[in-house]
């Protein structure tokens, strides 16, 4: 294959600048065509850093948006937490949970009156649910989900009497196979499909937000990552979802559509009638640190277009 000069020079002198924003409007209205509501983007996190993944809760009339927090000086993840002013604002973030290894993709739930977090947890090599001691800032790990997997991307959800577990593995296809599990209880245990991988499609497997009810339907966003990672969200609408069996199909697909955040957008998440959403866009290097993680991705991003579009 073909290695391009300019994506080459792109490796080198751009860096990726991740952004999370709030739309008024709820996730399902992302089902109508051109659907281009207005994004209000959260402060600008410090020098270095960017923040991605948005999943939120509402608390006493408060809106709480937990998201990654990428720091290109450590190459490292953490969940931090924006809340909501008096003034209907948002201020600084601070720190929600934060581990030796990355954290990313901090979804949030709701069971039997406690709050739950699953981020991921992939270097880890598990899926673990962890619990609000005192919902936003404090936690404890619960239950490991999954032992022994590397998911991405982890989403969870009720349908038709059951827990579902939706997500990709590190190890195996992170672009484009699709896994799932289920479970009685929140807690487990986590059966896998027998199907898995249950779809492999780099358009529209790995997950990219919380699925949603809709008019008695279910519908689950995915990563379309067929040309560059994150690239657009598609919304797939589920058919059939048993022990043995899956089948979706594309609705429709979310592409970005505000500036300056054009290049990427792979999170939307549904929080009580509202949607968060991030976005990408690219920026010079600014920083050693930031040069330093570009020449460790160049290596890889060679191999990758070397090899082809679909290794």
């Amino acid at each position: 294959m073909k290695v391009s000069v300019s994506g080459v020079y792109n490796d080198v002198v751009k860096i990726q600048d991740w952004h999370v924003g709030m739309i008024t409007q709820p996730i399902s209205d992302f089902l109508k065509p051109d659907n281009t509501p207005k994004i209000i983007w959260l402060p600008t996190p410090d020098k270095e850093k960017y923040i991605a993944d948005p999943f939120g809760l509402i608390r006493d009339g408060r809106i709480f948006i937990l998201c990654e927090e990428f720091d290109y000086s450590t190459c490292k993840g953490r969940i931090v937490c924006y809340a909501e002013d008096e003034d209907h604002t948002f201020g600084a973030s601070h720190v929600a949970m934060e581990v030796p290894f990355h954290l990313s993709y901090p979804y949030l739930l709701e069971w039997n009156g406690e709050t739950y977090c699953i981020p991921e947890t992939c270097q880890a090599r598990e899926v673990s649910l962890y619990r609000a001691q005192e919902f936003p800032y404090r936690w404890e790990k619960a239950a490991t989900l999954i032992p022994n997997f590397p998911g991405l991307d982890t989403s969870v959800f009720e349908f038709d009497g059951r827990w579902w577990l939706t997500c990709a593995n590190l190890e195996d296809g992170p672009w484009e196979k699709l896994f799932i599990w289920r479970a009685d209880n929140l807690t487990g245990p986590w059966l896998p499909h027998s199907a898995n991988p249950v779809k492999i499609s780099r358009h529209s497997s790995r997950p990219a937000g919380t699925p949603f009810m809709h008019e008695g339907i279910l519908y689950r966003p995915a990563q379309d990552c067929s040309k560059s990672y994150g690239q657009s969200v598609v919304i797939n609408r589920v058919k059939r979802l048993t022990k043995d069996e899956f089948e979706e199909e594309e609705v429709t697909v979310v592409k970005p559509f505000q500036a300056p955040y054009l290049e990427g957008l792979h999170t939307l998440s549904s929080i009580d009638g509202l949607t968060l959403i991030d976005g990408k866009r690219s920026r010079m290097v600014g920083s050693f640190s930031e040069i330093r993680y570009n020449a460790a991705r160049l290596g890889s991003n060679l191999h990758r277009r070397l090899a082809g579009p679909h290794r």
